[in-house]
C-alpha cells in the first residue's frame, strides 16, 4: 500500500509498500479513500510543535468507501460510502452517552502516535485505504445530497467550526467575531452566519484569508493589529492555537460573554490570567469538538439550505496527488497566498 507517513518534525515521505491495513477486531472496517483533508492539527507535529511518534500514516480526515466489516459490523456493508470523522468513538461509555464522543474511553485519534509508548497509534487516512475500529458508532454514510469537498469538511473542520460557535452561546441577532481563517475559522463564519448572527468580525494576519471571509458572509475582515480596536462582543471563537490568537480573542471578547477556544492548543498555560478571567466575567470554553454527535445537526443544516457549505471558498485545492503530499505539506506549513484547504487523493 501507498501512504504518506510521519517521520519526524518537517519530514513527511511518500512510501510504497506499506503494510496493508486488516480487520483486527470484530467491529473494525476497512475504507477505501477517496479523498483525505490535510488539516491545520496536521502541522502541529510536522513543526515540532507536539510530540508524536514516528512512523505513523497522519491524516484525520477521509471519505471513502467500504471494502470489508468485521463479524460485528452491522450498519455498514462493503461498497458503502462514509464519511471517517476524525477519532473513533464507542457511543456506549459514559462521555459518549453525555455527547462528548471525542472524549471517548475507547476513543483513538486517526494518524497520530504518542512520543514514547509501545504502541504506534492509529494509522490516518493520507493513504490507499484506512482501518476504522469501532465502525458501527464511528462511521456516518455520506449523503447523496452532499458533494465531495463538503463531505471531507464534514469530517472534522465543520462541525468543529458549528461546536465552536454553538459553545460561544449565539443568539440571533447577535454579533460575532473569529480570531484565526484556516479551514476551521473559514467554517465558522459560515456556521455564525448559519445561526444568525447580525455582525460577524473575522481576524487574521494573511489578507487572501481575510477574502474569504468576506466571501463566506463576514462583515468585516481585519488582520491582528487592527482588531485591537474593535469594539469587545459576547461570541467570540478562536481558531488558529496561538498564544498571540488566544490573547486576542480573550481581549475581543466583552464582559459577560464567552470565547471559545476550538484550536489545537500546544502551550502549558492560557494567554489569560485568572484575575483578567474573574475581573470580566468571562466564559472559556476549551477543548476538542465531538464531531460524532454535532455531525447530524450540521447535515441537516445542509440538507435543508441553512447552512451554506464553504467548501468552495476553502478547499482550494481540491485534487492533490499523494504522491506530492510532502510537498503539500510544506506549502501548507509555509502559508502560501492561496493555499487553505488541500484534498489528497491516492
Amino acid at each position: 500500500m501507498r501512504g504518506l507517513v510521519f517521520e519526524g518534525a518537517g519530514e513527511v515521505l511518500v512510501v510504497d509498500g506499506l503494510p496493508e491495513p486488516r480487520i483486527e477486531a470484530a467491529t473494525d472496517a476497512l475504507v477505501a479513500v477517496e479523498a483525505a483533508g490535510l488539516c491545520g492539527s496536521d502541522l502541529h507535529p510536522y513543526l515540532g510543535a507536539e510530540p508524536a511518534g514516528i512512523g505513523v500514516v497522519p491524516g484525520h480526515e477521509a471519505v471513502g468507501r467500504v471494502l470489508e466489516v468485521g463479524a460485528q459490523v452491522t450498519a455498514y456493508r462493503p461498497g458503502d460510502r462514509v464519511l471517517v470523522p476524525f477519532s473513533t468513538s464507542c457511543s456506549a461509555c459514559e462521555a459518549c452517552r453525555r455527547g462528548v464522543t471525542a472524549r471517548c474511553s475507547r476513543g483513538q485519534l486517526f494518524g497520530w502516535g504518542p512520543p514514547e509508548a509501545p504502541q504506534r497509534g492509529l494509522d490516518g487516512a493520507q493513504a490507499e485505504r484506512l482501518r476504522v475500529p469501532l465502525a458501527d458508532s464511528t462511521l456516518v454514510a455520506v449523503p447523496d445530497h452532499l458533494d465531495e469537498p463538503t463531505a471531507v469538511l464534514c469530517t472534522d473542520n465543520l462541525p468543529t467550526a458549528w461546536e465552536a460557535v454553538e459553545r460561544t452561546g449565539l443568539a440571533p441577532g447577535a454579533a460575532a467575531s473569529v480570531v484565526g481563517l484556516g479551514a476551521v475559522g473559514l467554517c465558522a463564519i459560515a456556521a455564525a452566519r448559519a445561526r444568525g448572527a447580525q455582525r460577524i468580525i473575522a481576524v487574521d494576519p494573511v489578507a487572501d484569508r481575510r477574502e474569504r471571509a468576506l466571501q463566506l458572509g463576514a462583515d468585516v475582515a481585519l488582520s491582528p493589529e487592527a482588531a485591537t480596536d474593535t469594539a469587545p462582543v459576547t461570541c467570540v471563537v478562536e481558531a488558529a492555537g496561538t498564544p498571540a490568537a488566544q490573547s486576542l480573542a480573550v481581549g475581543m471578547t466583552a464582559p459577560g460573554g464567552t470565547c471559545s477556544v476550538i484550536a489545537v492548543q500546544t502551550t502549558q498555560r492560557f494567554a489569560v490570567t485568572a484575575i483578567e478571567a474573574y475581573d470580566r466575567n468571562l466564559t472559556l470554553a476549551f477543548g476538542r469538538a465531538s464531531v460524532r454527535r454535532t455531525l447530524p445537526a450540521v447535515l441537516a443544516a445542509l440538507r435543508t439550505g441553512g447552512l451554506a457549505s464553504p467548501a468552495g471558498v476553502c478547499v482550494t485545492h481540491p485534487d492533490v496527488p499523494l504522491v506530492e503530499g510532502p510537498e503539500a505539506y510544506r506549502r501548507f506549513a509555509a502559508r502560501e497566498p492561496g493555499v487553505v484547504k488541500m484534498l489528497l487523493r491516492p
